[in-house]
């Protein structure tokens, strides 16, 4: 039996949407058994990528913050404005696409 997590109503398991409000019904056996499939497939090779690519991500976000900011400092010591004009939307675009 499901229950709804809307209203309380208990609903076969075959059930897509609850029977008294109509709210979208979700079983928590397939999340549970892919999860414990992949935990058991991630365990096989003791591959702990989360932490890394967490790690790359922020590092990465850095870098491009950091250039950034000296190409601000040098072309405000320079008096040159135009460049960060072109250069502050070009970096943000290369951090969006690169999902950051």
């Amino acid at each position: 039996m499901i229950t709804c997590n809307k209203c309380g109503k208990k609903n076969n398991d075959a059930a897509k949407i609850c029977s008294g409000c109509g709210f979208k019904l979700q079983s928590g056996r397939k999340r549970l058994e892919s999860n414990a499939a992949e935990d058991d497939r991630r365990s096989m090779f003791h591959l702990k990528l989360e932490k890394k690519q967490r790690f790359t991500k922020h590092a990465e976000a850095w870098v491009y913050a950091l250039f950034l900011l000296g190409a601000v400092v040098f072309f405000t010591y320079n008096k040159m404005y135009w460049p960060l004009y072109a250069l502050t939307p070009a970096i943000a675009l290369l951090a969006w696409f690169r999902k950051i």
